[in-house]
């Protein structure tokens, strides 16, 4: 459903993805770990073409992209595909909540009014901010701006949600009702690229798990079996630092 071959993005002289595969399936879930600098936000990046790899093929679902030598109509195609879920949540400051989560349908699709907020309110609904419908972002915690994100996310009707590290940036108490929303969503079997940093999250939530290090595919394998039985060195140590940790 997803497949991701030989993607190498350079940054000018620093080599950031130095040769990334791996693929998931229809309904899977796969979480991206790894230390700050490792390049897993420019892998998920790439992904939708918010950076532009060098080299490599990226395929979504009928879509495929050759970095070395891509086409209008082919980013269009693999953009089409997928929906990012930022850090910050990039939301519309002048827009209400509803209205954020519209837009896309509004002014991309064409979709009548009416029928963008019905959908609109489902999926405001979905996420349990229905009652911030009318809200600006500055009038909700960070937690619901990001609830509000993954709806706006889910009104593409996306192949893949791809989510950057989506609680970095909220204060702890928020972090379990986003979290919560992407489970949801795991148990829909919504198909799904999580960079994050929270481990008892992704052992819970992913099927598959890849750690990524110096712009390498370190180690990959299911969730159940990579937490207790990693067999890279570098692996263990990350796993033994960030339990510590927490």
């Amino acid at each position: 459903m997803l497949k991701i071959t030989n993607l190498v993005k350079s940054f000018g002289d620093l080599d950031v993805l130095k040769g990334i595969n791996f693929e998931i399936k229809e309904g899977e879930v796969l979480a991206i770990i790894g230390p700050s600098g490792s390049g897993k936000s420019t892998l998920i990046r790439c992904l939708n073409y918010l950076e532009q790899p060098q080299q490599g093929i990226i395929e979504i679902d009928d879509a495929r992209l050759d970095a070395a030598q891509p086409s209008k109509k082919d980013i269009q195609n693999i953009r089409s595909k997928t929906a990012m879920v930022f850090q910050n949540y990039n939301l519309y400051k002048n827009k209400t909540a509803l209205e954020n989560v519209t837009e896309s349908l509004i002014v991309v699709k064409k979709m009548p009014k009416a029928q963008a907020n019905e959908i609109g309110m489902q999926l405001l609904k979905e996420v349990g901010l229905e009652a911030k419908r009318d809200n600006y972002p500055v009038t909700m915690s960070g937690g619901q701006q990001q609830r509000v994100s993954i709806a706006r996310a889910l009104a593409q009707n996306p192949k893949v949600i791809l989510f950057d590290e989506p609680t970095s940036s909220l204060d702890p108490e928020l972090v379990q009702e986003v979290l919560n929303v992407i489970k949801k969503l795991a148990d829909q079997k919504t198909t799904m690229i999580i960079v994050t940093h929270e481990m008892d999250f992704a052992r819970e939530v992913a099927d598959h798990i890849i750690f990524m290090a110096d712009g390498h595919i370190v180690e990959e394998g299911p969730a159940r079996e990579f937490f207790a039985n990693a067999k890279n060195e570098r692996t263990k140590k990350f796993i033994r630092q960030v339990t510590s940790e927490s």
